[in-house]
């Protein structure tokens, strides 16, 4: 056994003490985490927009499917026999359902009365003795030039109902059931299309049917609550700059210039001319519902006039938008003793007549009056109300509602 003297001296170890090499294990923990984690986030991401584009597609499925079966509520279904896709051919359509097949056409059609272009579907299926009609509007579009008239069911409702064209959006992706008696009859439905005589004569059902009757009522203005007069857009972007502008609207779009569609695409000037002839774009409107504040102001009628002189500029009108309300305004107030005068809230307007802008504005004023007259005076607290500046691109709206 060797002594202690002899025994060879311990040789320090030429490994890193723990204490040492935590801080670098920890660091190289952290720096594979970031990259691992920025691979997943871009990874991810990636996968995300393919999600998304797959999601709109069956989206844009399901609603339509959604519709057929709104249309369907209530109506039998007795055959599983497979559809014939007639395609655009409506003798096709004919034979086959004279035949007792279910049979269906799809068409594209011109309506040179209002610039659009319809995408339609309809498919005819018997039924015991008779012929149950499903008219599907698929998709509408507007046509940058006349085209040559043609029969629709859109078209065919307009004749009618003029402001349909301003409420497309309500009725894309719509449909209504409708039942014949007769092979004859369900032909010549498919190529009439919906009107106030068959929907009465076929007993039309379904969420079109729903939707012409609400759009298609004819607005009366006296009654409450009352219709929304006149609101108009300005735009002043801060160069000559292609704008979108829609109105997410509780209720009906009545009248507009120019023509509503499903929005307005036009193109605005610094000046805040709007396709090189329109100071601003116009639209009337029934609400579903109307909230009024508790503030406002009371006016003599003899001094409309000198109130809107004074206030119109506070509240954030300039002197062509001035002009222009008063100059609608004053002929539009029927004489009376005095005048409630109060503005909609900023979030009355929000939820029930929205503006949705591309490009996004930096600045949004919206002065919408409801005008009350009144025999006698009554005493109303009087709101605080200011302007913001115009900074950047510039939106300015105003209205009003007469209740009478």
């Amino acid at each position: 056994m060797e002594s202690i003297e002899n025994a060879q001296p311990l040789q320090p170890s030429t490994q890193p003490s723990r204490k040492n090499s935590l801080p670098g294990i920890i660091l190289s923990i952290v720096i594979t985490a970031v990259v691992v984690g920025t691979n997943v986030f871009f990874l991810q991401k990636a996968q995300f927009e393919i999600l998304r584009t797959d999601y709109e597609k069956e989206i844009q499925q399901l609603r339509t499917q959604i519709s057929t079966l709104k249309a369907n509520q209530n109506v039998p279904i007795t055959t599983s026999q497979q559809v014939v896709n007639c395609g655009n051919d409506y003798d096709c359509l004919y034979n086959e359902i004279s035949n007792g097949n279910p049979a269906k056409v799809s068409i594209t059609e011109k309506i040179d009365s209002l610039s659009l272009e319809e995408k339609s579907e309809i498919k005819i299926e018997p039924v015991d003795n008779q012929f149950r009609v499903l008219m599907t509007i698929l998709e509408l579009n507007k046509l940058e030039q006349s085209q040559p008239i043609s029969k629709s069911m859109v078209g065919s409702i307009s004749k009618s109902c003029p402001q349909i064209v301003n409420n497309l959006s309500a009725i894309e992706m719509t449909s209504a059931s409708c039942t014949t008696n007769t092979v004859e009859e369900a032909k010549d439905l498919a190529i009439s299309g919906l009107s106030d005589t068959t929907i009465s004569e076929y007993s039309c059902k379904g969420a079109l049917v729903d939707e012409i009757k609400r759009i298609c009522v004819k607005p009366d203005f006296p009654n409450f609550p009352p219709g929304v007069k006149k609101p108009a857009v300005y735009l002043y972007p801060l160069e000559k700059t292609n704008v979108t502008v829609a109105v997410e609207l509780k209720g009906i779009i009545t009248k507009s210039e120019p023509t509503y569609y499903k929005g307005w695409e036009v193109t605005a000037d610094p000046s805040g001319l709007i396709d090189h002839k329109y100071d601003y774009l116009f639209y009337e409107a029934q609400l579903e519902k109307l909230q009024v504040p508790e503030e406002g102001w009371v006016v003599q009628y003899e001094e409309l006039e000198d109130w809107f002189n004074s206030n119109l500029k506070t509240l954030g009108l300039n002197e062509k938008e001035s002009f222009q309300f008063k100059e609608y305004w004053l002929t539009e107030l029927p004489f009376a003793e005095y005048y409630e005068i109060k503005l909609l809230g900023d979030s009355f307007l929000s939820e029930n007549m929205n503006l949705v802008i591309n490009p996004k504005p930096t600045t949004i004023i919206r002065r919408n009056f409801y005008f009350k007259p009144l025999k006698s005076h009554i005493f109303l607290k009087q709101p605080n109300v200011f302007a913001p500046a115009r900074i950047g691109f510039t939106v300015v709206e105003w209205g009003g509602l007469l209740d009478k």
